[in-house]
């Protein structure tokens, strides 16, 4: 039997975009860090000592957790991965357009198979996390 929030999950673009993303490519890794050290090379020196990219990993998870959930629960975890980033270094520009980094890259992964739903989707969990996680 399906809970509420499972079934929440299973009807929503910005998962099923994910999920398309991971059949397509795998590992979107690559792709979005690609991306942020193209707009921001000033990031890719705090990574470093990331030669595994683990820490990269890690870092992407907590993304994906955070929009899988809509920002209800994990917009403060935002607010103080935001303090964070402050302490390392990342420019407040690079953090503030990570997720829309994560959704451009996605979306240019999925190309056709991209859907309004998706765009609206994502538009939509991007302004919930920003309104949880204020700068």
């Amino acid at each position: 039997r399906r809970t509420a929030c499972a079934a929440a999950v299973m009807n929503d673009a910005v998962a099923e975009s994910l999920e398309l993303l991971a059949e397509r490519v795998g590992d979107p890794k690559p792709m979005i860090y690609a991306r942020l050290f193209e707009r921001h090379p000033e990031t890719e020196a705090l990574f470093v000592m990331d030669k595994g990219g683990h820490v990269r990993g890690q870092m992407l998870s907590m993304v994906f957790e955070a929009l899988l959930d809509g920002g209800e629960r994990l917009g403060g975890l935002v607010g103080i991965e935001r303090m964070n980033h402050m302490g390392y270094g990342v420019p407040d520009e690079a953090f503030d357009n990570f997720y829309a980094l994560v959704m451009e890259t996605v979306r240019d992964a999925l190309g056709d198979a991209w859907t309004e739903a998706m765009e609206a989707g994502w538009r939509a969990r991007l302004a919930a996390l920003s309104a949880a996680a204020p700068a």
